[in-house]
């Protein structure tokens, strides 16, 4: 038998079960810490996306007479283009044709107004890594033809397709697992 007065002080093993514990709990902040980060860099994101969203929006209803011709301009944009990269290249490239201050000065007809703006969204969206991209949405195209505006960032393209495993999402209009974009009906 034991006394407990003959015990002398911590032994190794219980140090090294207090150490244990200390550096799981350690990585569980670590991990929370990173979480926390990640979850406020995608709300960051969706907030430039949806401003960007919301100005060309904006802009279509204020230029009606050339509503077709802001998602004609964007899908130049977007052809062929399948990362960030490529598409912000085709925007830099179509912005060697515009003079921004051409139509302060002189009058621009509805449809070089609808180029300027898409290609002033568009732009916008490149500086901040985001993709942008419109089309009819599903089941709307008899009804005032409301347009979808898709904005995506990271691996994710700007696109509703079932079949493209980056879409943002599917045919129908419903966001894909895992995307990483932002869908605004406009009209």
């Amino acid at each position: 038998m034991i006394k407990l007065s003959s015990q002398q002080g911590i032994g190794l093993i219980e140090v090294m079960v207090a150490l244990l514990l200390l550096a799981v709990a350690v990585l569980g902040f670590s991990a929370l810490q990173m979480n926390a980060l990640n979850a406020t860099d995608e709300s960051l994101v969706r907030s430039r996306a949806m401003s960007v969203s919301k100005k060309l929006s904006e802009n279509m209803r204020l230029n009606t007479l050339a509503a077709n011709d802001f998602t004609t301009e964007l899908n130049k944009f977007n052809q062929g283009a399948e990362n960030i990269t490529e598409y912000c290249s085709k925007v830099k490239q179509a912005g060697t044709g515009f003079n921004e201050n051409s139509c302060k000065s002189n009058a621009c007809t509805s449809e070089q107004i609808a180029a300027l703006n898409t290609w002033q969204a568009a732009s916008l969206a490149c500086e901040q890594d985001i993709m942008l991209n419109m089309i009819t949405c599903p089941d709307m195209a008899d009804i005032n033809a409301r347009q979808c505006i898709i904005t995506s960032w990271g691996k994710t393209i700007p696109v509703l397709d079932d079949n493209e495993d980056n879409a943002c999402g599917d045919s129908n209009g419903s966001y894909k697992v895992g995307s990483h974009c932002l869908i605004m009906e406009a009209y």
